[in-house]
């Protein structure tokens, strides 16, 4: 994004400001689903990413199905035009009520235990509807990525387990269920993952799962859905393009479905591939601060506004928007009251000063979507841009949205 741009955004929509390339959001989206065009893939974007409206519709206008991990995401995906049967609604605990709602959409519900499913027998018995099912299997896989992120190990609180047959008495339980259909079979290893070993490991178990299933249940699965988890390079990071995964995994699937015998869609679920090189978080500095261990740079957005560095460790790269030449060592410090609220560590920049422009790279992904109105912050704004023509797609949050729903006692009043 060209810097002087990024300054008339700025001083137009003030800051913190998110920035989205929309023509990169494209970009990546073709890029992903012609990768694994030889399978035919539905691309079901993951909503968790970055669920603002304006970013699901232009991902939805481009083909996108929607993976969902909340009842207000299939909301989302409903409100963008997404159709029902291409969304995939999957998370570890459902209440009764997100349960019924999934149901009446007509969406994709993805199972993570037995409770649940006997939860959505009795809903779908009692309305007469039929569920469209999935389970989400723990293939106890290493995705060799941060350990938060990690979700396919045997420790994790994802999934039915294959070990003990956990996973396939789940999947013969509900073949014997009224109103029960079961339509699919999912994964998801983990996240920022640049490594395709982990992938094709779960591609071979997925498939071999599949079989399984056909050879001693009878079943086959409208769709075989292998979750996301591809990384961008935050730091020097190497790269795993969408191509070089699908050269690792598509055979292995191919494989698989001439041993199945019939067709089942494939479906991934990319979420941080497509958004997140495209966001930039511009933040104006209010000071900067030495002591005799530091240098400080106080800027106008904290973790509330981008918590993974908090979070997860996590590198974002750092411009002085409008300067170069590297000369001296800073800490960005947030406008959060916490000691962790350091967006970005030891960074060599250029010397800066009171009212400057930071511009914090590839934030597109888990930044707003993680956001919160912490130590009483109103949510920043979001711009999309697309060629020469900008968009303001969310406003700056006020004081009074902090205090909506709020209510205070008579006699305190």
């Amino acid at each position: 994004m060209d810097d002087k741009l990024l300054e008339k955004l700025a001083d137009e929509y003030g800051t913190p400001l998110y920035v989205y390339d929309g023509e990169l959001i494209q970009n990546r989206f073709h890029r992903f689903q012609s990768a694994f065009s030889e399978l035919d893939a539905k691309v079901c974007y993951a909503y968790k990413a970055n669920s603002s409206l304006a970013i699901c519709a232009l991902l939805r206008e481009l083909g996108a199905g929607a993976d969902c991990v909340s009842i207000g995401e299939v909301l989302t995906a409903l409100k963008v035009g997404v159709n029902p049967r291409d969304v995939i609604y999957t998370s570890n605990s459902k209440t009764d009520e997100e349960l019924s709602v999934a149901l009446a959409a007509g969406v994709n519900i993805t199972h993570d235990n037995l409770d649940e499913l006997e939860v959505m027998a009795g809903i779908a018995r009692k309305k007469k509807k039929q569920a469209r099912v999935s389970f989400r299997v723990n293939p106890d896989i290493n995705p060799r990525t941060h350990p938060k992120i990690s979700t396919g190990l045997k420790e994790s609180k994802f999934g039915l387990h294959f070990e003990k047959d956990l996973a396939f008495n789940a999947y013969k339980k509900a073949c014997k269920m009224d109103y029960i259909r079961v339509a699919g079979l999912h994964c998801h290893i983990g996240s920022q993952i640049l490594d395709a070993g982990p992938f094709v490991e779960a591609a071979k178990k997925m498939m071999a799962f599949a079989f399984r299933l056909k050879k001693e249940l009878g079943t086959t699965l409208d769709y075989i859905d292998f979750g996301g988890g591809l990384g961008i390079p935050y730091k020097k990071d190497k790269k795993l393009e969408p191509k070089e995964l699908a050269k690792a995994i598509v055979p292995e699937i191919k494989k698989g479905l001439r041993n199945l015998g019939y067709q089942p869609a494939i479906v991934f679920e990319p979420g941080r591939y497509i958004v997140g090189e495209a966001g930039v978080l511009l933040t104006r500095v209010n000071s900067v601060k030495k002591t005799p261990y530091k240098k400080f740079v106080n800027v106008d957005a904290g973790f509330n506004t981008l918590l993974r560095p908090a979070m997860y460790e996590a590198y974002h790269e750092v411009k002085v928007v409008g300067k170069k030449d590297q000369q001296e060592t800073y800490d960005i410090a947030g406008n959060i009251c916490e000691s962790g609220d350091i967006l970005a560590k030891n960074r060599k920049l250029p010397k800066i000063r009171k009212g400057d422009l930071i511009a914090i790279m590839h934030a597109g992904a888990y930044g707003m979507s993680m956001a919160s109105t912490y130590n009483s912050r109103p949510l920043p704004a979001e711009v999309l841009m697309r060629g020469k023509k900008t968009d303001l797609i969310r406003e700056r949050g006020i004081q009074e949205d902090l205090h909506w729903k709020q209510k205070i006692p008579e006699d305190l009043a």
